[in-house]
């Protein structure tokens, strides 16, 4: 390993005083029963001018909430002992005090689904008695003291700029539990034109056919958007894909790169684009992206060889349909879309014009290998 050589002290110095960013802050303790009251979820339906008191958001990059009993009981049974809790993070978003939060979802939730009866005690070992409980069999003055308990929360400044408010949010999910790459972009792209519209595509009727995950919402973890950005960024980019970079990172190069300078008429040719060839796959490829029938989730690999192939083909003919797809039975689209070296070049390349060339009858069908 080469000796790394150390940049001078009056470096170090200038290039932090260069880069340092004023983060505007201030701190402030809710309470639990407070923060009840303010917190809203997603799907919650909001009317910020007839809200009687000022409310504490889930803003849509945030994830869902994904932990399980066990993890929310734990959480609830430190609360109890008296355990020190991490603050909270939010963005303050406007004069009245209404705020998005960046950091604690899980662990509001958490308490929600406690305080509201939805969540009954389970492994706890410390306060093992408390195992089987939920909040309305406690002790009224129990229940008070839990509500009164106090949470710190760092709210940031409301004029603090979109690209600090994004990069507040990546270092803070650095640590614990793992984000995925699109959740990460929900947060790092708050702001970008392209990134708000891959979110609304999810929300097609022509993908939500195809998709229907039996998955619950709150475990799919950004799936949805990331499909809709693969799509996008290989159907226009994958002849450029390079190993040198993660996918997510090509992914998100491509994002920024649209996110500049995207316009309704972009949007328009995006959208088009997408829905016809969605439209062509319910039609004419059997079980849509899945590999039957039965299966609950939708490989990347095979997301990406049947939608940018179809995609890819339709832009050489509009017209086509009615297509032989037999193809989907070779041991040769199989060995494409193995998760098997997957992001090598040769692999994204020939996944996907292997589906093109078979949709546009350049291949001998006839010279593949079927299985029996």
């Amino acid at each position: 390993m080469s000796e790394i050589m150390l940049a001078s002290l009056e470096e170090v110095e200038a290039q932090i005083k260069e880069i340092q960013v004023e983060y505007n802050y201030r701190i402030a303790d809710f309470s639990i029963g407070e923060l009840m009251k303010k917190f809203k979820l997603k799907n919650e339906i909001i009317d910020l001018e007839n809200e009687e008191i000022s409310i504490l958001i889930v803003p849509q990059y945030q994830r869902n909430f994904i932990w399980q009993e066990s993890m929310q009981s734990k959480f609830v049974e430190s609360i109890f002992m008296g355990v020190p809790i991490q603050p909270l993070f939010a963005f303050e978003l406007d004069e009245d005090g209404n705020m998005e939060l960046l950091d604690g979802v899980q662990r509001l939730s958490s308490l929600r689904a406690f305080v509201n009866n939805k969540l009954i005690l389970n492994d706890l070992e410390e306060l093992s008695s408390l195992n089987g409980y939920k909040f309305e069999l406690l002790e009224t003055s129990r229940k008070r003291k839990l509500l009164n308990t106090s949470l710190k929360l760092y709210i940031i400044n409301e004029n603090t700029d979109e690209g600090v408010r994004a990069d507040i949010f990546r270092r803070v999910n650095e640590g614990g539990e793992k984000l995925e790459p699109a959740e990460i972009r929900k947060g790092k792209f708050i702001g970008n034109l392209f990134y708000a519209f891959i979110l609304q595509c999810t929300e097609l009727p022509e993908f939500k056919i195809l998709f229907s995950s039996k998955k619950d919402d709150d475990k799919l973890r950004g799936e949805k958007e990331e499909l809709i950005t693969r799509f996008f960024t290989y159907s226009n980019e994958y002849q450029n894909y390079t190993q040198k970079k993660k996918p997510s990172i090509f992914l998100d190069d491509f994002v920024i790169e649209k996110g500049n300078n995207f316009t309704p008429e972009n949007r328009e040719t995006y959208q088009s684009e997408l829905t016809r060839t969605l439209k062509f796959i319910e039609q004419n490829i059997p079980n849509g992206f899945r590999k039957s029938i039965g299966s609950k989730s939708i490989p990347k690999v095979r997301f990406e060889a049947i939608s940018i192939g179809a995609n890819l083909a339709l832009r050489v003919n509009p017209n086509l349909a009615a297509v032989n797809t037999t193809w989907l039975d070779t041991k040769e689209f199989k060995q494409w879309t193995t998760s098997d070296a997957a992001n090598n070049k040769s692999k994204v390349v020939g996944r996907i014009e292997f589906v093109r060339d078979c949709l546009l009858g350049k291949i001998d069908l006839t010279s593949l290998t079927y299985d029996n």
